[in-house]
């Protein structure tokens, strides 16, 4: 019959990136909406890509690739997100903000860390 249509959004969080995704419902059948929360130190990479004459997309990349398991269409830790035209605006933005925020996160652990080595003997 052709291939499954999904429908979602990416938000990213003060601690998390969320992927919300559900399959579009049937005549007969509501699916429900499936929530993924990614620590933004498993988010790999975030891409965008805008070609002429083909659809705006973003490449999700993460570390957890269990995580996508049930996620429709999605390789080993890869996921192409296909962005509405209504979006393209903040979708562009997207990877620089994924990046400042996993730098954040990184900050912190290695913050963490130095305070865990100084209270040490």
């Amino acid at each position: 019959m052709g291939y499954e249509t999904v429908e979602g959004k990416l938000m990213c969080q003060a601690e998390h990136l969320v992927l919300q995704f559900k399959e579009k419902d049937r005549a007969f059948r509501k699916n429900p909406l499936l929530t993924v929360a990614f620590d933004y130190q498993e988010v790999e990479s975030l891409e965008w890509i805008s070609r002429w004459f083909q659809p705006k997309r973003i490449i999700f990349r993460t570390t957890a690739a269990s995580k996508l398991d049930d996620f429709p269409g999605a390789n080993v830790g890869k996921a192409e997100l296909f962005v509405c035209k209504e979006s393209y605006p903040q979708a562009k933005k997207l990877p620089s903000l994924v990046d400042y925020r996993k730098s954040e996160a990184r900050l912190a652990a290695s913050d963490s860390r130095l305070q865990n080595r100084s209270e040490g003997p």
